[in-house]
């Protein structure tokens, strides 16, 4: 067994020792672009790279684990030679990885994807865009470099090379392979999926500062190629909204937010407030009274009706991974995908942080729990949120449950760093305690029939926002504070509501704090909008015109001239609401699943028509 052991071993540490100079030359290759960025961060790369570095490992050697495990079992030596060619295989796949991703970045700034790839089904593009010199850079590194590798591997990891066997004991130790063939494989398992936690490894697991260059070099190449060319395969290979020619789409959507005149109503007494979000997981307007709901949120009721509440409000996806960049880029959703799992569009997005930081302001983001979930980290870190804190990075002596630390524990967190920050500033807090499965400590009555445990966590919830209003107030920085509480999406409710339905979509935001103007104070809107207004509106109130129009998907929802409408997909569909109206719908399927117009209504078309080209 002391063989197949020593052997396996020998490659997975080979394997590291070849992503550990593979990134050396990548560094090399894109010097010229570390101008900015200390040793200090590159060093950092090496040791973040670690555990997809482990994953990518696996992958490499399980067949050829399978093909060693095969020979010591059944001792036919070709069986060796097929693995050495497996190996010889997957070494060239690498370097031609990772050197076309350093030629790439030089070029591009950005990671090899299967957006690139798809270059190569017209060669002669390809060699015409790209320079002679860049060519020969990669040819040439591929070569040398593969050439390189496979020299040391026959000379230092080859079996058959290394180790010539002695065949007549074979038959004593079958049983020892099978007992490392079993340990092999669940080692193996649990790497491919980088470790035991509930989430499986992200590339974002990688991501550890702000600075862009860094990040993407301790992402391993090809587990980011692999990753991205599954995920294309799954939702991006083509697109599945043809209902009618782009240009009609781009008409219609250019008349939704057409205004006759750009103005607004001031409700902000001061056009530097520091603002504070408050992006609830999961909230349904229907568990909030002063939201047409019940009352199983009473402090988040109470504090609506001393602000401004907009009653009629409407998330962009359903899961937090879409909901995060709406709230914060404007960005819309549709089914099955999130922007922020593709980098290539997430970064070059506009968020509220990055405008902000022009006119002097702080910036952070705090979540109870791991932000891997759902891609979450890398959006964050490419957003450039200056002080970024997830549960690890909170004192272990905090009570955890089993996606994090607790609302009621993490308001005091969210609390103590605001407290640490420099006026003006704006921070973000996500929170989880009304995300399955609801495991707080605290009294669970039965409050309704249906999704009572949810139900209960939005009453825990409350009580730790007003836990954290309570000593906010107290600080010297409240007065000069716009806290915007929203919810990254909906979630199913006591109420029997299909997701088609828009009402099941419907959720809370509330603008509050002593900066709104007293005639403001206590105002319902009641007219239609939708997470994608949240930050033009906020910016056009700062006088921030330039960077509002930025979110060309969004609405200034104080500007009198602006439509009311909001556009909201679910898993399989999607839905437009207006004031006079809704219809929701399902892909593939021909009629509306809801229509609040009734059939034949010529609104009903027209609105189904609107929700398409959206």
């Amino acid at each position: 067994m002391k063989i197949p052991l020593k052997y396996f071993l020998r490659l997975i540490f080979y394997w590291f020792v070849v992503f550990f100079c593979y990134r050396i030359i990548f560094y090399f290759t894109i010097a010229f672009l570390l101008h900015s960025i200390s040793f200090s961060l590159i060093f950092q790369s090496f040791y973040h790279a670690l555990r997809l570095d482990l994953s990518m490992v696996s992958y490499l050697t399980v067949i050829p684990f399978l093909l060693y495990v095969l020979y010591f079992l059944v001792n036919k030596r070709i069986i060796i030679k097929v693995a050495d060619t497996v190996n010889y295989i997957f070494i060239l796949l690498y370097s031609m990885t990772a050197i076309g991703e350093a030629c790439l970045y030089r070029e591009w700034k950005a990671k090899l994807s299967v957006q690139a790839l798809q270059h190569f089904t017209h060669p002669s593009e390809v060699f015409r865009t790209t320079s002679i010199g860049l060519t020969v850079l990669f040819f040439s590194m591929v070569i040398i470099t593969s050439w390189l590798c496979i020299r040391i591997y026959n000379r230092r990891i080859s079996l058959l090379k290394l180790h010539p066997i002695d065949t007549s004991h074979f038959g004593k130790y079958r049983w020892k392979v099978l007992v490392f063939f079993i340990i092999g494989i669940a080692f193996l398992g649990i790497s491919f999926r980088g470790g035991v936690q509930q989430i499986p490894i992200q590339s974002s697991d990688a991501f550890f500062c702000i600075e862009p260059t860094v990040n993407d070099t301790a992402v391993n190449p090809m587990w980011n190629l692999m990753y991205n060319i599954a995920d294309y395969e799954i939702n991006f290979s083509e697109n599945p909204y043809h209902d009618f020619e782009i240009a009609q789409a781009n008409a219609i959507v250019k008349s939704l937010f057409k205004t006759d005149k750009d103005t607004t109503n001031i409700f902000l007494k001061t056009k530097k407030p520091n603002i504070v979000f408050i992006i609830l997981e999961g909230w349904s307007a229907y568990d909030i009274k002063s939201f047409g709901g019940d009352d199983f949120a009473p402090f988040t009721g109470s504090l609506s009706r001393q602000g401004i509440r907009f009653s009629k409000f409407y998330p962009a996806g359903y899961v937090s991974d879409q909901g995060v960049p709406a709230v914060l880029s404007s960005y819309p959703a549709v089914s099955r995908i999130a922007v922020i799992n593709q980098s290539s569009k997430s970064v070059p997005l506009p968020c509220i942080n990055q405008d902000l930081a022009k006119q002097g302001y702080q910036s952070g983001f705090m979540f109870g729990g791991d932000l891997n979930y759902g891609n979450i980290k890398s959006y964050i870190f490419n957003k450039k949120f200056e002080v970024v804190k997830e549960e690890k990075d909170i004192d272990g002596s905090i009570r955890r449950g089993a996606l994090g630390i607790q609302d009621a524990d993490m308001q005091a967190q969210y609390l103590k760093i605001i407290n640490e920050a420099k006026s003006p500033f704006v921070y973000a807090w996500f929170t989880l305690s009304t995300h399955m499965p609801y495991d707080y400590i605290g009294e669970k009555k039965q409050l309704t029939k249906l999704e009572n445990d949810y139900t209960n966590s939005v009453t825990y919830a409350d009580k730790a926002l007003q836990s954290f209003f309570a000593k906010a107030k107290k600080q010297s920085w409240y007065a000069n504070t716009l806290f915007v509480i929203t919810s990254d999406h909906s979630h199913g409710c006591h109420r029997e509501f299909s997701a088609y339905d828009p009402e099941y979509h419907r959720t809370p935001l509330i603008f509050f704090g002593d900066v709104i103007d007293s005639t403001y104070r206590g105002m319902e809107v009641k007219n239609v909008f939708s997470q994608l207004d949240i930050i033009k509106t906020i910016e056009k109130q700062m006088g921030l015109n330039t960077e509002a129009n930025q979110y060309v998907w969004g609405k200034d929802m104080f500007n009198p001239y602006s439509k009311h409408f909001a556009y909201y997909c679910s898993f399989d569909g999607g839905g437009f609401i207006t004031d006079d109206g809704y219809i929701g719908y399902q892909h593939g399927v021909k009629n509306l699943i809801f229509n609040s117009f009734g059939e034949a209504n010529i609104h009903a078309e027209k609105l189904s028509m609107c929700g398409k080209a959206f």
